[in-house]
């Protein structure tokens, strides 16, 4: 295993400080801290963002990184919005959450739906699965007046509640695809109110009792929620809605058999492909407070046992106040988010399945994502723009390609075309979506050797060369093509309107005059969807 350890001080493949450097106004700067460069591909999507008032850049923003930890694509949100969970939903759509409800994003990375709880619920904004039968599982919450004058639990000195108490109560919801509600569980059916940790309760008046925070369907298709304000994990049956378990909390029902801290807090309850539970554990609730970790545990519905099958403890020193998550990827390795982690600026790592860290990433002023995920490799293309590099009479250019509403490259350069001068690293963000930007793959090699294009059976030929009024472009194509004909300068400029011709599949021949050009280097260049070359002429 090949692991580096990079800091901001240096500039490496991930180039970390030149990313920070150039876009420090466009989103917060970070530090890859640990990285094993065998790992040969994968996407991180994080949320990162800092609750208001606390520092003067508080804007959430949705990250995906690749896995060297350099931006692949953001999306800044307003101010004091938390968009909870970015991710890749099972049928191939990314979700996420924002003004109370969740929206469904195609592979442009354009809204193309939006999904809220039903009857009346409010939409919570932490959880909403894509489930196998296309439907829809989400956390819902509703206001419920109770009298709490008998619980002597809260201000954490035995405080009594308000016997008019504004009680959030947390709902689970499954709608099918046309948003008809098709199951539905209420928290106040099932828990008695003096469940709750009492480290949770501050104001008599307005309570946020269960504070649920994750849904899992198991692999007998029951439901697993994390109710935070309990420190439980409680299994749901899907077909008459009764509580078939509860592990962790007051109403414990199981034997933690090698974990005698359980969990606190805890967050982001998932099911593993071998059947166990994963979960962060914050180690944040009650009097008593442990350090944050991700925890696995093998669960023996027969024994009642919860064993402790894999656990990993960044810093003993450090525990969660809210957020965090952890994940298993599909190659065994374990990506864990911190949430408002204490005495770290770590945002989350991955670790493979003996501890060995693989990846870390940490931001500058402690900011925080409520969930991080990994994936080994997306379902669509994202399309991000290609670099190419030409030649005009000896000087180099880089090019971004046409058809961007603007650009921003790595050395600030905000043009379609940059000069290109010595085999540094390149690399240009365009705007992708509604609102967001997408960069092209970092250009590192010499300038030549990136000239080839695999959709080009047999280049471009050029007739006369030099030109000597009109120009013959002969060319094959793999497929029907709409290409715009574009001619640039020796200094890189654009010397009149691009052109476009609907060419067919096969050999294609067409002329074009070249009388109103002065002497000198030009550059023609063919760009279509497959299809992207050009060659340099010369005009007497």
């Amino acid at each position: 295993m090949k692991l580096l350890y990079i800091t901001t001080t240096l500039l490496l493949s991930c180039a970390v400080m030149l990313c920070q450097n150039l876009y420090a106004q466009q989103f917060p700067a970070y530090q890859v801290t640990a990285y094993d460069s065998s790992l040969s591909s994968g996407y991180f999507f994080i949320t990162p963002f800092k609750r208001p008032g606390t520092m003067s850049q508080s804007n959430p923003y949705h990250f995906i990184l690749d896995r060297q930890g350099r931006m692949v694509y953001f999306k800044e949100f307003i101010p004091g919005s938390n968009t909870g969970s970015f991710c890749i939903q099972p049928n191939g759509i990314m979700s996420y959450s924002a003004n109370g409800k969740f929206f469904l994003m195609d592979s442009t990375f354009t809204v193309i739906d939006s999904i809220k709880a039903g009857n009346g619920i409010f939409t919570d904004g932490h959880e909403l699965q894509v489930l196998p039968n296309g439907n829809f599982l989400l956390l819902g919450f509703e206001f419920v007046t109770m009298d709490l004058s008998s619980y002597n639990m809260f201000m954490q000195n035995g405080s009594p509640g308000s016997s008019n108490a504004n009680v959030k109560c947390n709902v689970i919801q499954e709608l099918d695809p046309s948003m008809n509600v098709v199951f539905e569980w209420h928290c106040r059916d099932h828990f008695a109110f003096a469940d709750v940790d009492e480290a949770f309760l501050s104001g008599p008046l307005s309570v946020d009792w269960t504070h649920c925070n994750a849904l899992e369907q198991d692999v007998d298709g029951n439901f697993l929620l994390s109710t935070r304000h309990f420190n439980e994990i409680t299994k749901i049956s899907r077909s008459d809605s009764s509580v078939i378990w509860r592990l962790g909390g007051k109403q414990n029902q199981f034997v933690f058999t090698n974990d005698s801290q359980q969990f606190k807090g805890q967050h982001d309850i998932r099911v593993t492909a071998n059947g166990n539970i994963t979960l962060f554990d914050n180690g944040a609730g009650g009097s008593i407070i442990h350090p944050a970790s991700a925890k696995e545990y093998f669960i023996d519905n027969s024994a009642m046992t919860a064993t402790l099958a894999w656990s990993y403890v960044e810093n003993p020193n450090s525990y969660s106040r809210s957020m965090g998550s952890v994940n298993r990827d599909i190659d065994g390795n374990t990506i864990l988010n911190y949430g408002t982690i204490t005495n770290s600026n770590i945002l989350l790592n991955r670790v493979d399945s003996n501890g060995q860290k693989i990846f870390e990433i940490e931001f500058a002023d402690s900011l925080a994502s409520y969930r991080s995920y990994h994936y080994n490799s997306l379902p669509w293309d994202m399309n991000r723009p290609v670099v190419s590099c030409f030649d005009i009479g000896g000087q180099y250019f880089l090019d971004a390609g046409p058809g961007h509403a603007s650009y921003l490259w790595s050395d600030g350069s905000t043009t379609q075309l940059i000069p290109y001068t010595m085999n540094d690293t390149f690399f240009v963000f365009v705007p992708k979506g509604q609102g967001g930007y997408i960069s092209s793959e970092w250009f590192t090699a010499p300038c030549f050797a990136n000239t080839v294009n695999e959709h080009v059976p047999a280049g471009i030929s050029l007739s006369p060369n030099p030109a000597n009024g009109k120009v013959k472009v002969e060319f094959s194509l793999f497929s029907d093509e709409h290409i715009a004909i574009r001619i640039y300068s020796q200094s890189g400029q654009l010397t009149q309107p691009a052109q476009s011709l609907n060419l067919k599949k096969g050999e294609n021949v067409f002329t074009f005059d070249t009388s109103s050009l002065s002497g000198g280097v030009y550059y023609l260049q063919l760009s279509g969807i497959e299809f992207f070359e050009g060659r340099t002429f010369i005009v007497r």
